[in-house]
């Protein structure tokens, strides 16, 4: 039997879960416009090259497409599988397969660098921050997401929480994040967490409303016991 590929989980499995999944993350990157809006003052006619690390199955590529038209839109992965979901996802997104550690642009050619729920599973955060920080125009934006192992269903149900898995091999809390920014030479724009989708009654309607209605108005809120920790970043100086 074919061994399967190490990105299967984020891919859908059929017809109908890949529509259901483009409307629920249709509707959670909306957070992304509205703070590159108002923290970066990036808008729709804007001409800009953007860069998405671990880009899976193309869901974010695809938003990206949608609300910067006339950009460069660019999308890495190691995982051939999810490279191929996306290029059906995202058509006219550039894919490439490459390393987060090693990233294959020029330096400062690049307005923006996201990468979610991944720099959990690189062996050095500091260097995939310098690589994103290297690649990026000066006061070009880094949006980052990550499991935050300080929050409240990490703390509740220990090494039961989702997110103690064996490929998250750097898992730090909120504040060793920020750390982390600062010292690879960026500003911390603005920062928070997420709900508490890590408890597993609050995934069960009609308590999952309790997550998922304030999570699609706000993304994520001013405290740091959440299920994962949201980051936006401007580069600048070095310390």
């Amino acid at each position: 039997m074919k061994p399967a590929s190490p990105g299967a989980e984020y891919l859908p499995r059929s017809g109908g879960k890949r529509a259901a999944r483009r409307i629920v993350t249709a509707a959670a990157y909306r957070v992304w416009r509205r703070k590159l809006a108002r923290k970066a003052g990036f808008d729709r006619g804007d001409r800009r090259a953007f860069l998405e690390i671990g880009s899976g199955p193309g869901y974010f590529l695809s938003r990206l497409r949608a609300w910067f038209p006339d950009s460069l839109i660019i999308g890495s992965d190691l995982d051939r599988a999810c490279t191929l979901h996306a290029a059906s996802e995202a058509p006219g997104a550039a894919l490439v397969r490459s390393d987060a550690l090693e990233l294959p642009f020029r330096s400062a050619t690049l307005d923006l660098v996201s990468a979610f729920q991944v720099i959990e599973h690189v062996s050095s955060p500091e260097r995939f921050l310098g690589e994103a920080r290297r690649a990026l125009k000066p006061g070009g934006i880094l949006l980052l997401s990550t499991p935050n192992p300080a929050g409240i269903a990490a703390r509740v149900r220990k090494d039961k929480w989702q997110g103690f898995r064996h490929d998250h091999i750097s898992l730090r809390k909120p504040d060793e994040w920020h750390a982390a920014a600062l010292g690879a030479g960026f500003r911390v724009l603005d920062s928070g967490t997420t709900g508490l989708t890590g408890i597993p009654l609050l995934k069960v309607p009609p308590f999952s409303f309790l997550n998922w209605v304030p999570m699609a108005l706000f993304g994520y809120f001013p405290w740091r016991r959440g299920e994962s920790l949201m980051m936006i970043c401007a580069k600048g100086e070095r310390p």
